[in-house]
């Protein structure tokens, strides 16, 4: 060993049924949570949303569970079926959000970390809004020629 970098270093997590659970911080997991951080700043200073992903890096052995019992889990998920299910849930820090897309078949197809306010697949769509609208307008017309 050569200093301090060189020092392997452990975090202890608990998990649900409160056991300890021993994950290394590598430099792959480091290196992601400086860039979770970096693209932070950028939420807060600049309002740019970025996102990361992580289905795709050449992560080692242990390294995505690491990340994601680190970044841990916070109060809001969603979930949906659109070709397969969908799980987005907000980590336990505030504005980095854990996307995970499945296929028909349950297979993963897609895993994201993406740092925003809200993810962009939770947000209404202008034309299904517009399309909502209409809707509710002309269910009340209706509702109203039967008074």
């Amino acid at each position: 060993m050569n200093g301090l970098p060189d020092i392997p270093v452990t975090v202890n997590f608990s998990d649900d049924n409160h056991s300890e659970t021993e994950y290394e911080v590598t430099d792959n997991v480091r290196a992601l949570l400086t860039e979770i951080s970096s693209m932070l700043s950028a939420l807060i200073n600049d309002d740019m949303i970025d996102s990361i992903d992580i289905h795709s890096l050449p992560l080692l052995p242990g390294e995505h569970e690491a990340i994601k019992t680190i970044l841990g889990q916070g109060e809001v998920k969603a979930s949906f079926d659109s070709l397969g299910a969908t799980t987005i849930y907000e980590t336990a820090l505030a504005g980095v959000w854990w996307v995970t897309h499945n296929n028909e078949d349950g297979d993963c197809i897609a895993e994201t970390i993406e740092i925003t306010t809200i993810p962009a697949i939770l947000e209404s769509q202008h034309n299904d809004i517009e399309s909502a609208h209409l809707a509710l307008q002309e269910q009340l017309q209706e509702w109203n020629k039967k008074d």
